[in-house]
């Protein structure tokens, strides 16, 4: 439906203008979303329907001019060229804030100019009357030209006068510009104009504007304040506004850990049973064995982050369709200008604390490229759950239980301090970045501050949907195709290295008997054999082959091993240890933190993994991008390899000179 349609209706106005509201309300679920042409940025398309005909409706970014100075602006202008598709609009569904007439009129009376049949959508006039308003839409339909239609897009009113009045207009009767002068009058927006140039026609647009809006807008002698403004005066307040912020923040993201916990946990066990089932029914075999412990548990990497992108987008649809987004935007922009960004990064930046992955997927909402950039390459920097279990195994490594510094907790604080790290990285990274802009690469942000309202839910699951879907499918296979040549490294070795191993393991514990004067159980047994096939296998020696650049921080062919593993997920760290270290010499099954606490260092006699091992490996793994899905997600969303790899060796570079500092230090101490 959507390559074939009988014509093509653009959706264009400004911010916050009810825009994607009504396009849901016209679409329904016929639609789709994706990337403009050669741009990161999106566009939503969908099928309209109405009587015999269907219309394919694209909704563009919104705007505030046709002047090209962000990437929304030009995006936008080259779809009304379309010069990949060869084909403009058939005619352009305008939407007119009728809260804010005058601003939103500006980008119309550019609009016009391009000669394409234009119906206008009258949006937010209860609102606006709310605030003491009245729109004559009739008299403004006569002034403007084209017809002029009232709706609301929450409650469905008005959609039949448009849909009546899109069908008129789309009928190519209307008397056009001719194409080559609809084109050159878009190149000139797309060029653009000098400052002063562009100031003295914006001022001559609004001499034009001040008349009309006179003559169409009514508004009351008196009008109590708006709930509006009075919510505004608390919530934008530079000092109660960030403690509610903060709060919000806080409980969204705690949210995002413990609601996606158990689904998350669902997930896992469900592929593992599907793992096992594979095994049981199919024989045994390398494309059995891939499925089951490849390709299997690869999907399951891509759809376990699936429940905590969903949360996380869910409560940012419900702030963005409230309108409280904007203003957290607002009050958060002196500070995150400091480093060179704007507000609009707070809200991906503190999502990575919960996962980097949605929260470079949210960075969307950025106009600016550069800042948008920049938000992301940082984002990773914030240390997410994933680290958590690494760090509390390191943490419970390096600083004995109930030791305290003062009326704080040791443990507490160095978990704490390994946070701020990386929030400190980030600052810095960010604030070099600035010496490296363009002086034309800093942002205005300019924000519409809409009206409160109640979210609608329709609007927010939509959103949900798309961001998860576009994770699924585009991220997930490049993460599906890693994990496969992981799992290939990890359980094939050159010649008869693995099976050697494994004859050793079996050859060894034969006699060997356990504390309680039993023998290793099959299940003991089996772990033994799996470290020992690991050992000996691509990854196993891959690791002894990077040790010689790992030790200077204290770190061993083992470590290795579980830093390679973890490049598919950071808390597979603490598994491959616990496979790794399960088993001493002697036989004695003891936990994974007193077997690492009991190895000694055969160098120096000294524990192999003490302090200074532990407090280096916490930075590593605060600052190392040890992340495949996320590198996946950043060439999904950058469109090149080329920023997500200097992400890896950038980020691996500064965790190992830090690594490498916090043992040596370490070492002197301890």
């Amino acid at each position: 439906m959507l390559e074939n349609p009988n014509k093509h209706i653009a959706l264009l106005g400004n911010p916050n203008c009810g825009k994607s509201t009504l396009f849901n309300r016209l679409t329904g679920l016929r639609q789709r979303t994706s990337n403009l042409p050669g741009t990161t940025v999106e566009k939503k398309q969908g099928i309209w329907a109405t009587g015999n005909l269907k219309y394919t409706l694209t909704d563009l970014p919104g705007i505030y001019s046709l002047y090209t100075a962000n990437d929304d602006e030009k995006v936008v202008v080259s779809h009304l060229l379309n010069p990949v598709e060869k084909r403009k609009p058939e005619a352009i569904l305008f939407l007119l804030n009728a809260h804010s007439l005058r601003r939103n009129l500006l980008l119309f009376t550019q609009v016009a100019e391009l000669g394409i049949p234009m119906v206008v959508a009258l949006t937010m006039s209860d609102t606006a009357s709310r605030n003491g308003k009245k729109i004559d839409a009739v008299k403004l339909s006569t002034i403007l030209q084209v017809p002029v239609i009232e709706v609301n897009p929450r409650k469905g009113t008005g959609i039949p006068d448009l849909e009546h009045a899109i069908l008129q207009a789309a009928i190519p009767t209307i008397n056009l510009a001719s194409e080559s002068n609809i084109h050159s009058r878009l190149a000139d927006f797309h060029t653009g104009k000098t400052v002063p140039g562009l100031h003295a026609e914006t001022l001559g647009r609004y001499t034009w504007i001040e008349p009309v809006v006179k003559e169409v807008v009514s508004a009351k002698s008196w009008t109590r304040a708006s709930l509006t403004l009075r919510m505004d005066k608390l919530l934008t307040h530079k000092i109660y506004g960030f403690i509610f912020f903060a709060f919000l923040m806080l409980t969204i993201f705690q949210g995002v850990f413990t609601l996606a916990e158990y689904p998350m946990q669902w997930i896992e066990t469900g592929f593992g049973y599907l793992s096992q089932w594979v095994h049981h029914q199919l024989a045994d075999g390398f494309l059995t064995r891939m499925l089951a412990d490849g390709l299997i548990p690869g999907i399951a990497g891509v759809v376990v982050f699936v429940p905590q992108i969903a949360i996380l987008f869910f409560f940012i649809g419900l702030l963005e369709d409230s309108g409280y987004m904007v203003r957290a935007s607002f009050i958060t922009d002196k500070l995150m200008r400091k480093v060179g960004l704007n507000g609009r990064s707070v809200i991906p930046l503190m999502g990575g604390f919960a996962c980097a992955i949605p929260s470079i997927m949210a960075t969307r909402s950025i106009r600016n490229k550069s800042e948008r950039l920049l938000t992301m390459f940082i984002t990773p920097l914030m240390s997410c759950s994933a680290r958590l279990p690494v760090y509390v195994l390191l943490v419970s490594l390096a600083v004995p239980a109930g030791s305290r510094f003062g009326p704080v907790g040791l443990q507490s604080l160095v978990m704490t301090l390994a946070y701020f790290s990386g929030i400190i990285l980030a600052a810095i990274i960010a604030r070099l970045f600035i010496l490296f802009r363009k002086p034309g690469e800093v942002s205005e942000f300019i924000l519409e501050m809409p009206p409160y309202q109640a979210p609608r839910l329709q609007n927010v699951i939509t959103h949900v949907w798309h961001k998860s879907r576009s994770f699924v499918v585009e991220a997930g296979k490049i993460i599906v195709l890693i994990s496969v040549i992981l799992w290939v490294l990890s359980s094939y070795g050159p010649g008869n290295s693995m099976e050697l191993a494994e004859s050793d393991v079996y050859r060894t514990h034969e006699k060997t008997i356990m504390p309680d004067g039993k023998r290793p159980s099959h299940d003991e047994l089996q772990a033994y054999v799996a470290s020992a096939r690991l050992e000996a296998s691509y990854a196993g020696r891959l690791g002894k082959f990077i040790e010689p650049a790992i030790q200077p921080l204290g770190y061993d062919w083992k470590t290795g091993i579980a830093l390679i593993s973890s490049f598919a997920a950071r808390e597979v760290f603490v598994g491959t240890m616990n496979t790794l270290f399960l088993n001493s010499p002697d036989g004695e099954v003891i936990a994974i933190r007193e077997k690492m606490q009991k190895a000694e260092n055969p160098d120096t006699g000294k524990p192999r993994y003490g302090v200074p091992y532990a407090l280096s490996l916490m930075m590593f793994y605060a600052f190392a991008l040890q992340c495949m899905s996320t590198m996946a997600v950043m060439k999904r969303e950058t469109g090149t390899w080329k920023w997500p790899l200097l992400q890896f060796f950038l980020f691996g570079a500064i965790a190992w000179l830090a690594a490498f500092a916090v043992y040596r230090i370490s070492v002197a101490f301890v």
